[in-house]
């Protein structure tokens, strides 16, 4: 046998063998060979891997320490879409859940798993002949982000397992509380923001483009979930999570198996107590349907399965200082005020300031600078004031006087029903705004783009309009004089630029910040006309026919188009490159029973309602949530509710899921001849 030979099988071995260990280390916390015995091994593999770089394999241990560096993550579409989870805040609303499972499935008592809910950053992993291939973000449930190698460099995470199937498995990357402490403290030195929260800096050091970052974080990872339990020969939740466990994965311990809402209950009572001392961040409990079998019967909600429930923890409160208000004006001109408050950790984030939605929100609860407030988390996740300590009012805080006049461009504010505007397109608040709207990932999606950057940007005179953002190339030499950038990040961020000029046409239209136009009007629009310029140059009335455009809607695009600045910003888009067009036209469905119909989904049916959308979507149905006049049928499931009656009440033609699955059969089948 020669070297080279010699070489490959010991790298095979070596690979094998320290994979085992982290297992036995990371998984199953019982380690069969000492520190020093496994760094010795890993430094030998690490001395063949650079003499023969072809031998390395995708599941070398090596590549858990990371050093891969992704010039941006490229978009994974989910096999199965990943569903949020309906949230319940009080025990009263467990049991109702409870009498609704019992009612579809004709149960007098259901078994449950029961699981604590980790406060982390939802993640797939997907296998293929017992290797992992590919690791993904949730995103926004139907597309996510390809983050394999940040996942590679969390060492509990199994690189080989012994099912060959294709198997997807589920779960929640987090920070431990001691990670996220030891990181604080680094930052701390070196003058960096700390993390608010474990959940924060999960998801920022899950999303790094250098893994070598990641891997520093020490995230960890508990997997709760197999999308094709039932395919794969399980019956039973439970049973599923037993044997990824026999496989290697990392599964939580705190979870039992319960029968019946009062066990639920005692669960509940115990996590109560026991939230504190876990080593993790939990903001509630998780409450599934063992049964596999009974989840068709029990059904999902457009985006939530019916079957699973997410108990919220009652907000922690606590006692804080109202020090400021600060008034914003976001890029609609709607102001909005905020506490500024002496810095408080609530349900484990630093809170220092709290949203007060509006002008008559203070009035109400007689905020004033100067008082002692109550502060909770709504849901666990937003701060919010409750109230005010009165008994605490110092003598000398007066009334809270909201301002008449914009303070950051001193026109006159107007009232509109029940909140406050400034009406000048020109406020230097609202153009900020909207810049950092065209470059969130509601929008334009620029990598890097964040608020502080642009607000900096603006006030520097490099990034006063939207278009502005593609001739930033040539302001290096300026830009590399702010604090944080440098070669590297300004390189990045230019290629991020760069990359938003081919996004498609909705997104764009999302970027333009038009009022009253969104995620889904932007899609409809894009469809419709399939080019900026068509859409620009199009009536009042064939924008109000179309779907989810109403008439003020359509009025208020009109007027966008009709201001000649718009219409210049537009130009100076197209002239730096921005694409205008609809990249991938939805293929024109073939005359049948759907295309062009209205139609509205109400209550439970066996599948979740997003998939029924998008069968009906790809045959010229137009979706909607409401029920009008314009509605031509409604799909009404179990405990079908209020749009149900008002279809009713209209005349309007109402199908069951047994009745329009053979319609929607025959249309498929016509689109394919």
């Amino acid at each position: 046998m020669d070297e080279f030979e010699k070489d490959k099988r010991r790298i095979e071995e070596l690979t094998q063998l320290l994979n085992r260990y982290n297992r036995e280390y990371y998984v199953l916390d019982n380690p069969s060979v000492s520190d020093a015995e496994y760094d010795s091994l890993m430094e030998e593999l690490e001395l063949l891997e650079r003499k023969h770089p072809s031998l390395k394999s995708k599941i070398s241990p090596t590549n858990r320490v990371g050093g891969m560096v992704s010039e941006g993550f490229e978009k994974v579409v989910h096999k199965k879409y990943m569903l949020s989870i309906a949230d319940v805040f009080n025990e009263e609303e467990l049991v109702r859940f409870d009498e609704t499972i019992r009612r579809l499935t004709g149960l007098s008592q259901v078994d449950y798993m029961a699981e604590v809910k980790i406060d982390g950053l939802a993640c797939s992993l997907q296998y293929e002949d017992g290797e992992l291939v590919q690791g993904s973000t949730r995103g926004d449930g139907s597309v996510g982000e390809d983050v394999t190698n940040n996942v590679l460099t969390i060492k509990s995470i199994p690189v080989q397992i012994a099912d060959k199937r294709s198997l997807e498995v589920r779960g929640e990357v987090y920070m431990p509380k001691k990670s996220l402490l030891e990181l604080n403290g680094k930052r701390e030195e070196t003058g960096e923001p700390l993390f608010a929260n474990a959940r924060n800096a999960a998801a920022g050091s899950l999303r790094q483009l250098d893994s070598s970052v990641t891997a520093k974080r020490k995230l960890d990872a508990f997997w709760y979930y197999v999308p094709d339990a039932r395919e794969l020969g399980f019956s039973r939740h439970s049973e599923s999570l037993d044997y990824i466990a026999k496989l290697g994965f990392r599964t939580n311990p705190e979870r039992r198996l319960v029968h019946g809402i009062k066990e639920v209950l005692s669960y509940v009572h115990e996590y109560h107590e026991k939230r504190p001392k876990l080593p993790y961040d939990i903001d509630g409990l998780v409450i599934k349907v063992d049964d596999l079998s009974l989840y068709d019967t029990i059904g999902y909600t457009m985006k939530t399965p019916k079957w699973e429930i997410a108990y919220k923890f009652p907000p922690e409160q606590q006692i804080t200082k109202v020090e400021d208000i600060l008034i914003t004006v976001g890029r609609t001109g709607r102001v909005v005020p905020t506490a500024c408050l002496a810095p408080v950790r609530v349900a484990g984030s630093l809170i220092s300031r709290a949203t007060l939605n509006n002008e008559d929100y203070i009035k109400e609860k007689d905020i004033r600078i100067g008082d002692y407030v109550v502060l909770h988390k709504a849901g666990d996740v937003i701060p919010e004031v409750e109230k005010v300590l009165l008994e605490r009012r110092g003598k000398d805080v007066v009334p809270y006087q909201f301002p008449k006049t914009c303070p950051y461009c001193q026109e006159k504010l107007v009232r509109v029903q029940g909140q406050t505007y400034c009406q000048n397109e020109h406020c230097p608040s609202r153009k900020i705004n909207k810049l950092i709207f065209f470059a969130s990932d509601l929008a334009m999606d620029i990598d890097g783009m964040g608020d502080k950057l642009i607000e900096a940007l603006f006030n520097q005179g490099l990034l006063v309009r939207t278009p502005d953002f593609y001739t930033l190339k040539d302001h290096k030499q300026e830009m590399m004089l702010m604090d944080g950038i440098g070669e590297k990040s300004f390189s990045s961020l230019m290629e991020a630029i760069e990359k938003s000029k081919k996004n498609d046409l909705p997104m764009v239209l999302c970027g333009l910040g038009i009022p009253l136009v969104g995620k889904k009007t932007a899609q409809v629009l894009a469809d419709h006309f399939q080019s900026l310029y068509a859409l620009m140059s199009s009536s009042l009335a064939e924008l109000s026919s179309l779907s989810d455009v109403g008439e003020q809607t359509a009025k208020t695009i009109s007027t966008y188009f009709e201001d000649p600045k718009n219409r210049e910003d537009i130009e100076l888009l197209r002239q730096r490159g921005v694409n205008f067009l609809l990249l991938h036209p939805k293929k024109k469905a073939k005359e049948n029973f759907f295309l062009g119909k209205k139609f509205v989904l109400t209550g439970t049916i066996s599948v979740p309602r997003e998939v029924m959308t998008k069968r009906i979507e790809a045959l010229g149905g137009i979706s909607s949530s409401s029920v009008s006049k314009k509605t031509d049928f409604v799909l009404a499931g179990v405990e079908a509710g209020s749009k149900l009656d008002r279809a009713k009440s209209l005349g309007i033609k109402v199908f069951s899921e047994e009745e329009i699955l053979p319609l929607l059969q025959e249309a498929e089948k016509s689109q394919q001849e």
